[in-house]
């Protein structure tokens, strides 16, 4: 039975005093003898006026929680004075793992995702901008930003020089200010972690050598984003449609813009974290666990770090990649043109995504994913060409490898 270290989450074999990536001292669970004996002695030592009752009730509860909490039950042991503890890993509660995203989050990530929610496609920085007679698509988004309140309606002018051209001219107005930063757009002032859902049970991560030791606890769920002091104008259906093409992955709802991602967790000093400094600790155990300890050859040990490069990102990709964006139950979409025709939504089998396996048409699968960007490969256990599909958005794919069918995620 592995006991995990409650300073640094990681893996041991049972029996070990010490962890061994930190070196923290561990404790295995005593015998049940042990814990009877030390039991007993407690309470002979201890003066009850109902020791008789209260000694019954006790041993019975003790022998319950001995029995069924074979794995990293709490045990105490009463000896000296002193109290050591064995303890289970804390509960993944969506409010524990919210309170560990928001503090793993720091201010340069959430401004990253904040950024999501801001346009760059003209230069907001000016506060006159000219489009031209004939530019449709320039004078399309700019209505929408009248509309929205940010500009002027269009005037007419000339270019005045020697290629003398018609110009329509849009002014910002003080609105403007409100929700430009530099030479952008934003459609929200800030951007909070609100919820976590999906929560999936503990798994152990192998971060050594062809699967081997150390070994992390790690718990993926979902995180949802939602934006803070959102612009009014969003309520505006034509500002809306317009902003909302240029989001990925973000949608609006309850007048406030939301999406959803993919999160991984693990243990450090016995409780559930994530962010940038959980993944810099967990690279650095990654990659002294692939030049190995012991390894004084340092020709081998370079080596072995140029090659666990690509690995690391690999791992780590795996690990903390905001997850399988397939996972869930898709459907055939209205428009379709795979295998060389038109087929009706609904009518081609559904394919189920989980964490290890695709199931259509009641076959199973176990595969093996592997996701880079939009791209995300399906590979059969054991072999090595798979299905691709293309995220083209945060609840609609496409499959490379079947006609270019596209699918949506069943609801």
């Amino acid at each position: 039975m592995a006991i995990f270290c409650t300073k640094c989450g990681t893996s041991n074999e049972d029996g070990a005093g010490f962890c061994d990536n930190c070196g923290a001292k561990l404790r295995a669970p005593a015998s049940s003898e042990e814990r009877q004996d030390a039991t007993k002695d407690s309470l002979a030592n201890t003066p009850t006026p109902h020791a008789p009752v209260q000694v019954k009730a006790g041993l019975v509860d003790l022998k319950k929680i001995i029995y069924a909490g074979a794995a990293l039950a709490v045990v105490l042991v009463l000896g000296g004075g002193a109290m050591y503890f064995v303890s289970q890993p804390p509960s993944a509660s969506a409010s524990t793992l919210l309170a560990a995203a928001k503090a793993g989050y720091n201010k340069s990530t959430i401004s990253q995702l904040k950024g999501e929610l801001c346009v760059s496609n003209i230069d907001y920085s000016k506060n006159i901008f000219n489009a031209g007679e004939y530019d449709q698509n320039t004078q399309a988004w700019l209505n929408a930003m009248v509309a929205a309140g940010l500009y002027s309606p269009p005037v007419m002018v000339n270019s005045g020089n020697f290629f003398s051209r018609n110009l329509l001219q849009y002014v910002a107005t003080p609105e403007l200010e409100k929700y430009r930063e530099g030479t952008k757009l934003c459609a929200a002032k800030e951007v909070e972690i609100a919820e976590i859902i999906n929560i999936e049970k503990p798994i152990e991560e192998s971060l050594g050598r062809d699967g081997g030791k150390p070994k992390v606890l790690v718990v993926k769920s979902n995180l949802i984003l939602k934006s803070i002091n959102t612009a009014a104008w969003m309520e505006k259906p034509e500002v809306r449609d317009a902003v909302m093409s240029n989001l990925r992955g973000w949608e609006y709802k309850d007048k406030v813009l939301q999406k959803k991602i993919n999160e991984s967790f693990g243990l450090k000093d016995n409780k559930w974290t994530t962010g940038d400094a959980y993944r810099i600790e967990l690279s650095k155990l990654y990659e002294e666990a692939q030049r190995g300890k012991k390894d004084s050859d340092q020709t081998n040990s370079d080596t072995s770090a140029k090659g666990s490069s690509g690995g690391l990102g690999s791992k780590l990709s795996n690990l903390f990649s905001f997850g399988n964006p397939l996972k869930g139950t898709w459907r055939t979409a209205a428009t379709n043109t795979g295998f060389g025709g038109k087929i009706p939504a609904g009518t081609g089998p559904d394919l189920t995504f989980t964490s290890d396996a695709m199931e259509s048409m009641g076959q199973s699968t176990a595969v093996d994913y592997s996701v880079d960007g939009k791209r995300v490969k399906v590979t059969p256990k054991g072999q090595h060409q798979g299905l691709v599909f293309v995220m083209d958005g945060p609840d609609t794919m496409s499959a490379q490898l079947m006609g270019d069918m596209r699918y949506e995620r069943v609801k």
